[in-house]
């Protein structure tokens, strides 16, 4: 334990520990777990979680935001508070914390909170709240509109996995709200909204895809196509990730919508155990490596998988804690031969950002990926992008990007709004 009369330099130490991953270390100086434990993010927080969890995933958070740890700038204290500015290749970090009179860090937080992106310019649209009527509940909405007389192109934007807020708010990151805000500023409207799970209840026997996603979604599309701004006939539909997998259904249940974007999602989403423990493995660790228990763990996962490949489950078991109807659900979804089904244009965005050097399998899941998309016999006006650049949540960054990196925050790169914002102009004039 350093000196209790000094603690600019126990700050500094500190923060030079956690980021340059000598995690152990960093744990010693803690005064008690709750010192991280308490301000740790609670969306990112893992069962029975402790302190060196804490600091872990705190560094795979910096770590694939900022990249490699440059050093500590400023260390300013008062009393014994002290912050601490740790720089990295791509940005610098604060870290607030403060040296009990023992001379232990009694209180972690590394600040953060989400920023706009530049190319979103608020004084060309309005937002106002509305309501999407689904039947048994109502879901709170933004319905997001370009200034001018109209009337505009619109989509209505679907979120990924979990209870996400109509922003899909992950950490400081709001994908839908820089997309929505993105294509308002190029004269597309939006309306986002909340997915069911996040203020609602799905008991186990109704949990399917249809009821926590597709329902909703052409409920949202029928509201979009009403509003005073919106050109009926111009209403796509855009999913992201399990959005995606399901917005090609979305469309074909809706009958009305102009095209259909996927964004980061795939073709097939038959279950495959191997290839889906291979992805798992490098959101437990980035690099691949992991300890006997993560690779007992995910043995048990790999197991578990199969079942659900092999069909040998019941609509009332539970599987990798979700019901086996949702299972059930998801391997009666064919995107791809929706897509091929359906009578308008698909925009498809694939994504990359890996590390060339420790993530092969990653780089090739994601290259095969969007093959696969090229390879379907879309409609005309179909079109097919491949980001390099930017991962899952279509932000650029440091390899490997990992999910932790969300709570820093980063915004959807200007240029995969801009394309899409064309394609969706380009449909819509015909």
């Amino acid at each position: 334990m350093p000196s209790s009369d000094d603690p600019e330099a126990t700050a500094r130490e500190f923060g030079t520990l956690l980021a340059e991953r000598e995690l152990a270390d960093a744990e010693r100086l803690l005064a008690d777990d709750d010192a991280v434990l308490e301000s740790f993010p609670e969306e990112f927080a893992e069962p029975e979680m402790d302190a060196g969890d804490a600091l872990q995933s705190y560094w795979y958070g910096l770590h694939g935001h900022y990249g490699d740890f440059e050093g500590v700038d400023d260390v300013i204290v008062e009393d014994r508070d002290a912050t601490v500015e740790l720089s990295f290749a791509a940005g610098t970090q604060r870290l607030d914390l403060t040296v009990d009179e023992a001379g232990g860090v009694a209180a972690v937080s590394l600040p953060a909170e989400y920023t706009p992106p530049e190319y979103a310019d608020p004084e060309t649209f309005e937002e106002r709240a509305v309501t999407v009527d689904a039947g048994d509940v109502d879901l709170d909405g933004v319905l997001t509109t370009p200034d001018g007389d109209g009337p505009f192109p619109a989509m209505v934007l679907v979120h990924g996995h979990g209870a996400t807020d109509p922003d899909a708010t992950a950490g400081s990151t709001k994908i839908l709200k820089d997309v929505a805000w993105g294509l308002a500023t190029e004269g597309v409207a939006t309306l986002r909204y909340e997915k069911r799970l996040h203020d609602h209840e799905v008991p186990d026997e109704a949990y399917t895809l249809d009821r926590i996603v597709v329902d909703d979604a052409v409920a949202a599309l029928d509201e979009l196509a009403a509003a005073d701004a919106v050109d009926p006939d111009s209403v796509f539909v855009a999913g992201h990730s399990q959005g995606g997998m399901c917005a090609p259904r979305i469309a074909d249940r809706h009958g009305g919508a102009a095209g259909v974007a996927v964004l980061d999602s795939l073709v097939d989403y038959d279950v495959d155990p191997d290839g889906e423990v291979e992805f798992m493995q490098y959101n437990i660790d980035p690099y691949g490596d992991l300890d006997e228990a993560q690779e007992a763990a995910l043995d048990a996962q790999r197991e578990a998988l199969q079942r659900v490949a092999d069909g040998d489950f019941d609509a009332d078991d539970t599987v990798l804690g979700q019901p086996g109807g949702f299972w059930q659900s998801r391997l009666e979804f064919a995107p791809g031969e929706t897509v091929e089904n359906l009578d308008v244009p698909v925009f498809s965005a694939s994504t990359e950002r890996v590390d060339h050097d420790h993530q092969q399998p990653l780089l090739d899941m994601s290259r095969e990926g969007y093959e696969e998309w090229q390879a379907l016999d879309a409609a005309d006006g179909s079109r097919f992008e491949y980001y390099e650049d930017v991962g899952h949540y279509f932000r650029e960054g440091p390899v490997p990007s990992t999910t932790e990196s969300l709570y820093f925050g980063g915004n959807v790169a200007g240029y995969v709004v801009a394309d899409l914002a064309d394609w969706v102009h380009e449909v819509a004039d015909g």
